[in-house]
């Protein structure tokens, strides 16, 4: 049987694999801006994904180790699929139980992460325990107050509010995009003041 790649619900290809991540593409707005805060030698990437950052980040600076660290096997699969000469820099491990020295990074980014993690202060903790003092931490995450999940999220009361005046049941909607991959959905939305006060309580040690 030909091998496959478990990619957001479904089994791809080698071939449809290589089609979704293997054509060179522009990195994302906060990819780039996240790059530009890259500090220091070692820089972990947590939750890399298909690993199209680290090898962007890797070919942008060549002195410095970049490795790519995802929970989800089939990720680090493909990622090693399709960057095969940067195998070494993808490992399958969990933010939890990071396998790294204390004080031995000196950048981390945690892109798109810690809105699904269900103990996003233990990851925080985890971190902290491996970053050098002084070291980078980058966060980028979702924004309770960006304008699209604001008018989503009063489209939905309004749409409620109707039907509480129609005498018919309320519903809720979940965040979840695919019911079969267990880590693809949001289960927090964190403010700026929020997400500040973890980190400030998650490294206050």
């Amino acid at each position: 049987m030909a091998e496959t790649f478990f990619v957001d619900g479904k089994y791809l290809t080698p071939e449809q694999c290589k089609e979704i991540f293997g054509i060179p593409k522009k990195l994302e707005n906060r990819q780039r801006k996240c790059l530009e805060m890259i500090e220091g030698n070692l820089i972990i990437d947590i939750g890399c994904y298909a690993g199209g950052f680290i090898a962007e980040a890797q070919n942008k600076f060549p002195g410095k180790k970049f490795i790519g660290v995802d929970y989800s096997y089939e990720n680090i699969k493909i990622a090693k699929f399709i960057y095969p000469n940067l195998q070494n820099h993808f490992i399958n491990m969990s933010v939890y139980t990071l396998g790294f020295e204390d004080n031995s990074v000196d950048c981390i980014t945690f892109q798109e992460v810690i809105e699904h993690l269900e103990g996003a202060a233990m990851a925080l903790k985890e971190i902290n325990r491996v970053l050098k003092p002084g070291g980078t931490l980058i966060v980028s995450t979702n924004n309770a107050y960006y304008w699209r999940d604001k008018w989503l999220f009063y489209f939905a009361e309004i749409k409620n509010r109707l039907r509480s005046i129609l005498h018919k049941p309320t519903t809720l909607k979940s965040v979840i995009y695919f019911d079969n991959v267990e880590w693809n959905r949001h289960i927090y939305c964190w403010t700026p003041s929020t997400l500040m006060t973890l980190l400030n309580e998650s490294f206050a040690y």
